[in-house]
């Protein structure tokens, strides 16, 4: 039995959400298409917005964008498709090949005095599993671009709503939640911020692992290419593991010495991009401690899968947000943060 007010609120609380979460994973087939559709209209909403400040009118600046869109997820999802359609049509003969050559390194070892114990490697390497992962990971991406007329007409839609929605906010405001306005301004626009320089040094590492691979002859550079655009949005371990397929990839196709090397420019551009010019660029915009990014991206991995890790840096700002509204959660926002502010 609770014995006080304060125990009381606490277990409602909890138990309020533990029911919520458990309803987010359970709808997660629904909500992730319109969760990644709020995002991208939120990434193209300042540039409809500042074309329309130009003197463009208005229907036209919509329709460069709609058709920017338009053209985008097109060119992406028949790339992709095509791509992993022929990945599966040769999966087995290269994840044969790669197993092949493997045992040829572990010879190449012995014969030059370094003894490996093959069983012992293969049980801890596990090589056959990390190929199947990488199956599973390009076969999630292509079911996420199968959404894409889903996701288009509700960016479309979204946007359409951008060009009214200050307004409604305004009016809400006279109902007792005065500066609501201001709020969600500024968290808009730490949203758009923290997603133009990603995607801008995500850009940027899509095309340099496009050119390694293609200098090295690796297959699908394209695909791994858009791959690593895509898991760059994922905090901490995103660019591990689009480091994984083209290595596995070149082991199969070209053997350890190659496959060596492309791992080592994956360190190159991870550490580069990562370490240099994301802090560089982006700085302390975010207002969230490094602890909470990682919990938040093992989290909502866990409630809404792949999409889930990509996400889960702007999804934790939301809920950071939402809290500081609240004076009585606000010690929350406050643990969330990377810095406490002077009230």
């Amino acid at each position: 039995m609770v014995s006080s007010p304060s125990a009381f609120r606490f277990v409602v609380g909890f138990a309020a959400v533990v029911v919520i979460v458990a309803g987010l994973k359970a709808a997660a087939p629904l909500l992730v298409p319109f969760i990644l559709s709020l995002f991208i209209a939120l990434l193209l909403s300042p540039t409809l917005h500042w074309l329309v400040r130009k003197g463009i009118p208005k229907p036209l600046s919509f329709a460069m964008v709609i058709f920017f869109v338009f053209v985008l997820f097109v060119s992406l999802t028949g790339v992709v498709s095509s791509y992993v359609a022929d990945l599966f049509a040769h999966a087995e003969d290269w994840q044969r090949a790669m197993m092949e050559n493997l045992h040829k390194w572990i010879l190449y070892l012995s014969e030059r005095g370094i003894h490996v114990d093959q069983e012992l490697f293969f049980s801890m390497v596990q090589p056959q599993k990390l190929f199947g992962f990488t199956l599973s990971l390009v076969k999630n991406t292509s079911m996420l671009l199968s959404n894409s007329l889903l996701i288009f007409f509700t960016v479309v839609f979204m946007l359409i709503e951008s060009f009214s929605i200050k307004k409604k906010i305004r009016y809400i405001e006279k109902f007792g939640t005065s500066g609501l306005s201001d709020r969600i301004d500024a968290f808009t626009d730490r949203i758009n911020h923290y997603f133009t320089l990603k995607a801008f040094t995500s850009l940027i590492t899509g095309l340099w692992i496009v050119a390694v691979l293609y200098f090295f002859d690796v297959p699908y550079p394209v695909l791994w290419g858009i791959g690593g655009f895509m898991l760059n949005f994922i905090p901490v371990i995103g660019s591990i593991i689009a480091a994984i397929p083209p290595v596995l990839l070149t082991l199969a196709t070209h053997g350890f010495s190659d496959a060596f090397w492309v791992a080592g420019w994956f360190l190159v551009i991870n550490v580069t991009i990562g370490n240099l010019l994301e802090p560089r660029i982006m700085g302390r915009g975010l207002e969230l401690s490094e602890l909470v990014v990682f919990v938040s991206l093992v989290f909502w991995g866990w409630v809404f899968g792949k999409v889930g890790m990509l996400l889960a840096v702007p999804l934790t700002m939301v809920v950071k947000f939402a809290l500081e509204t609240n004076r009585s959660m606000r010690w929350i926002a406050v643990l969330l943060s990377d810095t406490v502010k002077k009230e």
